[in-house]
């Protein structure tokens, strides 16, 4: 059975102001290595939009920085209309789509583009990774964004000062952001409520199977009692603190402490709902996180380990290699998925 759609608008939620004409111009700015889920997550739902009210409430084109054609991730090359400085006046609304590698994909052009679109006053977005190119771009000053969960701990390190929320999705004025994934489709269903109403809203969802639209505060990650798949609230805890504590020397003892439970207790929880022990599932939590610095960040070896909480950077590389099966310095030139 379809769970019933929320019937209200997500409080506090104000769509961006795209324009005052009857038909929203969108223009998706393509980056190498983007991702294509991204892009149909939020260009499909105006499609069909458009089809439900049987009329044209919006308009995309996709361009690039130079109007070439772009390759997405999973390595189609996707043709676009225009180069960015060529599209048609009546976009004012640009949304940056990238993955892998934004800063490194993104050209002395795109970012001269955005600046000059923010100078005139245009509407900026970016999905999945495509926030961070406008930060590169010093169109974001003084403005709080989201991103993708994985992509948090890389930017943080670049840009320290910038509070990033752990929102589906963040809409300021004339900036918007989704942290990629179906916050994407969430995002531009909260958009069409807004601006045309839940029922169609609603219509649009249901076209694809989607039982609820999400709101920005809903959760970017599965809950601890989901992802470990467990109802023991001591487990989750220390869990918890670990994830919070990727960057510190904690011991077990400590953890332990701090979960309130005796090591012993905590080491047996472990075996028998993880079947690994503490030590081993920490460590492979700074291990995951030092993956997505390296893939997401311009950090050195010695900085990620420094980062993940490592007593050094011959040592992480050691343990890195026996867990992924390749060491970190090549691991950084693998796009992740």
């Amino acid at each position: 059975m379809t769970k019933k759609l929320q019937q209200s608008p997500p409080e506090g939620f104000s769509p961006p102001k795209f324009t005052n004409s009857g038909v929203v111009h969108i223009a998706f700015v393509l980056v190498e290595d983007f991702s294509l889920f991204a892009l149909a997550c939020i260009s499909e739902p105006l499609r069909v939009a458009n089809r439900m009210a049987d009329k044209k409430l919006f308009e995309s084109v996709l361009v690039s920085d130079e109007g070439q054609s772009v390759r997405a991730s999973n390595g189609m090359d996707f043709n676009v209309e225009f180069a960015i400085r060529d599209c048609p006046d009546a976009y004012q609304t640009y949304i940056v789509v990238s993955g892998f590698n934004p800063l490194q994909n993104s050209s002395e052009t795109l970012l001269g583009e955005i600046h000059r679109l923010a100078a005139v006053g245009a509407n900026l977005g970016g999905v999945d990774t495509g926030t961070q190119i406008l930060f590169k771009a010093g169109v974001m000053s003084g403005r709080e964004t989201t991103m993708h969960w994985e992509s948090v701990a890389g930017f943080r390190e670049d840009y320290p000062n910038v509070p990033v929320v752990p929102r589906r999705y963040s809409v300021d004025h004339k900036r918007i952001a989704s942290a990629g994934g179906l916050s994407s489709l969430d995002m531009m269903l909260n958009i069409i409520w807004a601006s045309h109403g839940h029922e169609l809203a609603a219509a649009v969802a249901d076209q694809f199977m989607y039982g609820q639209i999400r709101s920005a505060e809903d959760s970017q990650r599965m809950d601890l009692r989901a992802r470990l798949m467990t109802t023991n609230k001591n487990l989750i805890k220390a869990v918890g603190i670990m994830e919070k504590n990727i960057a510190s020397q904690l011991s077990i003892r400590e953890i332990a402490q701090k979960a309130s439970v005796s090591q012993r207790e905590l080491e047996r929880i472990f075996s028998q709902a993880l079947n690994v022990t503490p030590k081993r599932y920490f460590r492979h939590l700074k291990l995951e996180r030092a993956r997505s610095l390296l893939r997401h960040s311009d950090m050195s070896v010695t900085q990620v380990s420094i980062a993940c909480g490592f007593s050094s950077a011959a040592y992480m590389s050691t343990i890195y290699k026996q867990e992924f099966g390749t060491p970190p310095s090549r691991d950084r030139e693998t796009p992740s998925l």
